[in-house]
Order: C-alpha cells, then structure tokens, then sequence
C-alpha cells in the first residue's frame, strides 16, 4: 500500500514540475506594430508663397531607436479655430533594435487657406498660430 501511495504522489509532482505555470508569450502577429513617443525639441509653422497659402509644420526631435518610424494625423481646422496634430512613432513588435535616439527633422503638411485664424496644436499642445487675411 505504501508503493501505491508512494508511486500516486511521485506521479503528482513529475505531471506537476512537467507543466509550465505560466503560459508562453504569444508571438507578435506578422505586420503588428507597437507606439511608442517623439521627442520633440523644435517646432515651426512653415507658410509657402502660394495662393492658396500652405501651411506645413516643420518639427524636430528624436525618435526612440532606428527602428520606430513617425506617424502622424491631422483634424481640423474644427469650429474653434483648431488644426489638431497627433504625432507618434511606431516600430515593429517584437523587433530587436538598437537603444539609441534617431534624429527626427519632418515636415507635416495642414493644407492650404486662402483665409485663416487658427491655432496649431501637437500632441495637445499649442505651437503656433495661422493668421491670414
């Protein structure tokens, strides 16, 4: 009887010790990609001599590794005088990359206005204003 109890509770521990706890991580699907931030140290509202005028917004910083590349939209101009610019940088999940800042210097057009009163926002902050007769 002891053999029995004894073979029970070596069976217990061996499916036991045999079984991972915790579930492996899953592989990052093919194509999917993780956000990450821009580091921005300079911006500037570019106007072009052109009628209508365009508006591009010239911005500079560094992005997290080499790896990341930056992605960006633009709303507006809404009923209160906003254009809303969304600024953020993407790489692909899972890739192994570099720890090192990679100089940003990007150009990002807000479109054309042959009259304009609006205020330029990045990533929920005020950068600038487009006045235009």
């Amino acid at each position: 009887m002891r053999t029995g109890i004894a073979w029970m509770i070596a069976a217990c521990l061996v499916t036991a010790c045999g079984l991972p706890t915790d579930p492996l991580p899953a592989e990052p699907a093919e194509g999917a990609m993780e956000k990450g931030p821009v580091f921005i140290s300079s911006t500037e509202l570019l106007l072009l001599e052109s009628f209508p005028v365009q508006v591009n917004l010239h911005v500079k910083g560094s992005l997290p590794t080499p790896c990341h590349t930056p992605v960006w939209s633009v709303s507006g101009p809404d009923e209160k005088g906003r254009i809303i610019v969304d600024l953020r940088s993407e790489a692909p999940a899972g890739l192994a990359c570099a720890e090192v800042l990679q100089d940003l210097d990007l150009t990002i057009p807000l479109g054309s206005f042959s009259e304009a009163d609006y205020t330029v926002y990045l990533n929920g902050e005020a950068v600038g204003e487009v006045r235009l007769p």
